[in-house]
């Protein structure tokens, strides 16, 4: 008899488990959106919300707790959790529920640029004998991927105490203490609820707090609010002073991208902190691939909208990708930029054979100081490899006895699997002692390189191929010039 209510007892904690494990596998993250802010106290939205999980949950306040990720309760309202489909279509029935979406993930989207826009006057410049008029007052919060407070950028000195509105805080972590911040960096917040609920947070490589590992975050700040640095180059090139646009403003900073990206439900919470916070700016430099979805099952719509209703100026990217005239972060009340041209180029000169010399893109700072022949890649196909393979300069694609001692004339998609940088290698590997890159998408961007090389767009590209039928012969007089 015993043994058959042990057995009883087993399966039926056996079925527990198991209902358990479907559940788990079957829920995915949601954000439950409930509009502008009530006025409640923000202890009670969270006893509210946590009933109206309870509510789906069987009646389970437990587990309501335990599907929770984060309440919005100070600029806006609504929270996260984990649901099922079923449950999510629940509660997008509810009273008060706006709307009711996925945890998507969106994508992260140069010190003469105020310059070149002639923002030279007083009040952007941080001189002697300049005035930064009210930028002590500012502040300025980025949604991007943290901060490195070390960086001179970023220092202190000559500041006025921080400003009395701030009511944000420096959170602690990994490599980030109370000294992290200053009167300068006046704030520091990180999330990554989101993030650890969808992927695999054990592998997460960055710092688990608001210190920035990827650079972006930092780049982001470093424009729009930088300090004036002395003495600035890159290995002896476009020597100078740098500075952000406001260089007297304070930065406060919202870390919510990691190493794939940045999820809905973290950039909410960020948004939600940071109207709470005090900030004057959002800047916000990522979003939705094109195109983008309605307003109400967007996060950065809403979040700007809420922030912007409070008086929060919300500048977000128009994004990176997409079919030429695409953009995103479209929502009326933010205030969306694009990159623009710029009167500044790294130049690197290539003069073939019959003295025509084409202006290209690098940051090599090799230089060739003999001719060469030059060869199209696909004449140098290796082993299994086609020539229109190999004109991509793919890893091992290179035959060495064809490729030692030339340029090579390579192409470049954005979908190519190895990057500009990583084909100079290969060329390099394959004896060749220079390269000329076509990139097929015209985005003629200055980079460095393993050997002497030029980046050029496909017009470009296509005179220089026209050239080799003729001639084998090319001489890189130059393997960098800065043009200003």
């Amino acid at each position: 008899m015993a043994s058959i209510s042990w057995c009883c007892l087993f399966c039926l904690f056996l079925a527990v488990f198991v209902a358990q494990v479907g559940f788990c596998s079957s829920s995915k993250v949601y954000v439950v959106y409930m509009g502008g802010k009530s006025g409640d106290d923000p202890d009670d939205v969270l006893s509210q919300n946590h009933h109206m999980l309870a509510s789906v949950h069987g009646g389970s306040v437990e587990e309501a707790q335990a599907s929770h990720l984060y309440s919005y309760r100070h600029g806006f309202e609504g929270f996260a959790a984990k649901l099922t489909d079923e449950q999510a279509s629940q509660i997008a029935k509810m009273p008060g529920v706006v709307s009711v979406f996925p945890n998507l993930k969106r994508k992260l989207h140069t010190t003469h640029s105020w310059d070149f826009m002639g923002l030279v006057g007083e009040e952007t410049m941080e001189i002697p004998g300049h005035s930064t008029k009210n930028q002590v007052n500012v502040i300025i919060g980025f949604i991007d991927t943290g901060i490195w407070p070390e960086s001179p950028s970023f220092s202190d000195a000559d500041m006025p105490p921080v400003p009395p509105r701030w009511r944000g805080k420096c959170q602690l972590g990994e490599a980030f203490n109370a000294s992290s911040c200053n009167r300068k960096v006046i704030g520091a917040r990180y999330y990554m609820s989101g993030y650890e609920a969808e992927e695999d947070s054990s592998r997460i490589m960055s710092f688990r707090s608001p210190r920035d590992s990827s650079g972006h975050g930092s780049h982001t700040a470093s424009i729009a609010a930088g300090r004036y640095v002395t003495n600035m180059n890159y290995k002896g090139l476009a020597a100078g002073g740098a500075r952000g646009g406001a260089p007297m403003a304070r930065i406060a900073v919202y870390k919510t991208c990691w190493e794939s990206g940045c999820y809905d439900v973290d950039l909410l919470a960020a948004f939600d902190d940071a109207i709470r916070d005090g900030v004057h700016i959002l800047s916000v430099s990522l979003g939705p691939d094109a195109p983008q979805g309605d307003y109400f099952n967007d996060a950065i719509s809403i979040g700007s909208f809420h922030a912007a209703s409070r008086g929060v100026l919300v500048v977000a990217s128009v994004g990176n990708a997409g079919t030429r005239g695409s953009a995103t972060n479209l929502a009326p009340w933010m205030m969306t930029v694009g990159a623009s041209s710029m009167d500044r180029d790294f130049a690197s000169d290539i003069v073939l054979g019959n003295a025509t010399k084409f202006m290209g893109e690098s940051l090599s700072l090799s230089e060739m100081n003999a001719s060469a022949r030059i060869i199209y890649a696909s004449e140098a196909h290796a082993g299994y490899f086609t020539p229109y393979q190999s004109s991509y300069c793919l890893d091992s694609s290179l035959n060495v006895t064809k490729a030692r001692g030339k340029v090579l004339v390579c192409r470049h998609a954005e979908s190519s699997s190895e990057s500009k940088l990583a084909k100079s290698k290969i060329v390099k590997e394959a004896g060749g002692v220079g390269m000329v890159l076509i990139d097929e998408a015209d985005k003629d961007v200055a980079i460095p390189f393993a050997i002497p090389s030029a980046v050029v767009g496909r017009e470009m590209g296509r005179k220089i191929l026209s050239y080799i039928n003729n001639t084998r012969f090319v001489f890189l007089l130059s393997a960098w010039r800065l043009s200003v």
